[in-house]
């Protein structure tokens, strides 16, 4: 059944997209971001909609100049987006032999840039921003609606697990909690009441799937994205007032075993599983110890030669002691040594570049809407909230292997693209002036 729905969406979607190649972006976006093919099991689970609908993208774009609504020009964030890509190019050629995943990780990556690099040259206004805002919120809420039914309709039994894309439960914590600031811009910003309403409900229902994944880190991730909002929002009293409910709403319907496995959080020094993190952090640092310029490749933790090879070095972590971790195949368990150990050190001050960049262009985005008036606050409203999105990435990443994930280069290019959106709106007045 869900088959013949996904067939009857395509009778829709294909020829949209033919008809405007900014519905194709969007909807390649969407593709991404949904991961639909994991939701399917009959006939429609092997077509590859992200190809499919990035191939109708490109066409156009190479082909008809019209199709560009603005010239790409040379930004921070392109430039970094692009060394990154080219560094994790050099990074897979050079990589360890018989890593399985190298060049497909590579290849995520660089699809990912690709889509980022598009988005100033096709969404240069006020109204394509907020599509491609929707869009993104509509395909992370899918999750996240879907496992906050489950969650109630369980009395909270409901253990959310991720699908194959994104990862296990912690990965999928992170998904929502870098969706939650979108939705509540949204909520706010609708202009139908009914439309605001739906935002509510995937608001409170994503709230719901993040204490459904049972994760540590989504636990206190919530804690950074509740307090950041209210520190941030103009808002401020019903954002309070919000993450006071929210906070209510968790303590009076989390089960018993959620709340016994949140309060291991003041032990990590004795969990063994927090341990083990750090155990794999070693490695991975002592293999960017080892080759500070290109790393190991990727994934190359996770190469049982690799591991092996290093798995009793101390590499930066040499401080802390920790178990010997006797299997092999661990997961880096952290985006910044997940980067440093596949790309060296070089590809971590990249990395690195990219999120600072992102801050310095939130505040940017501020400077130029005090300049063009309150009528802009949008734009900074909406900054403000993919700023939490990708603090939310920082804070919960910090133990997650989840740096190639597209949504943060999203939020990034998105930041990026606001900026140039109020920078020609202020030329244009000064010029009018």
């Amino acid at each position: 059944m869900r088959d013949l729905v996904a067939l009857g969406a395509m009778f829709f979607f294909v020829p949209l997209a033919f008809m405007n190649p900014f519905s194709a972006y969007l909807l390649w976006g969407w593709g991404g971001l949904i991961a639909l093919n994991f939701y399917l099991f009959g006939f429609m689970s092997g077509v590859p909609y992200v190809f499919l609908f990035a191939l109708i993208t490109l066409a156009p774009v190479l082909f008809r100049k019209g199709v560009i609504r603005q010239p790409f020009e040379p930004n921070r964030t392109a430039v970094l987006m692009i060394l990154f890509v080219a560094h994790g190019f050099v990074c897979a050629a050079l990589a360890y032999p018989g890593l399985e995943r190298n060049w497909e990780l590579w290849g995520n990556v660089a699809k990912t840039a690709l889509f980022c690099l598009l988005m100033p040259m096709l969404a240069n206004d006020r109204f394509r921003i907020h599509a491609i805002v929707v869009v993104m919120a509509l395909a992370l809420s899918f999750h996240g609606v879907l496992d906050g039914l489950k969650f109630i309709a369980s009395a909270g039994a409901h253990n959310a697990q991720s699908n194959p894309k994104f990862g296990d439960n912690n990965h999928l914590s992170l998904i929502l909690l870098m969706a939650l600031p979108v939705i509540y811009y949204l909520q706010h910003y609708a202009a139908k009441r009914l439309a605001r309403w739906s935002f509510l409900g995937a608001l409170v229902l994503t709230l719901l799937a993040v204490m459904a994944t049972h994760s540590r880190a989504g636990l206190i991730g919530l804690f950074v994205v509740g307090v950041a909002v209210v520190l941030r929002t103009r808002r401020r009293w019903s954002a309070l007032t919000a993450v006071i409910l929210a906070t209510v709403l968790i303590t009076e319907v989390a089960p018993d075993d959620w709340t016994t496995r949140m309060q291991t959080i003041q032990l990590a020094d004795q969990d063994a599983s927090f341990m083990g993190r750090v155990a794999a952090w070693k490695v991975s640092s002592a293999i960017a110890v080892a080759h500070p310029f290109v790393g190991g490749g990727f994934r190359a933790l996770q190469s049982f030669p690799v591991w092996d090879q290093f798995r009793l070095e101390q590499g930066l972590l040499g401080f802390i002691d920790t178990p010997v971790l006797n299997r092999s195949g661990v997961a880096a368990h952290s985006i910044w040594f997940e980067v440093m150990g596949d790309m060296g050190f070089v590809g971590l001050f990249l990395f690195l570049a990219l999120l600072i960049n992102a801050f310095l262009t939130r505040r940017q985005i501020w400077k130029l809407v005090r300049a063009n008036g309150d009528e802009q606050r949008w734009a900074g409203d909406l900054a403000d909230m993919l700023g939490i999105s990708l603090l939310a990435f920082v804070v919960t990443g910090s133990t997650l292997s989840a740096a190639y994930f597209e949504l943060p280069y999203v939020c990034m290019m998105l930041l990026e693209v606001i900026k140039q959106q109020q920078r020609r709106l202020s030329h244009a007045t000064h010029q009018r002036l």
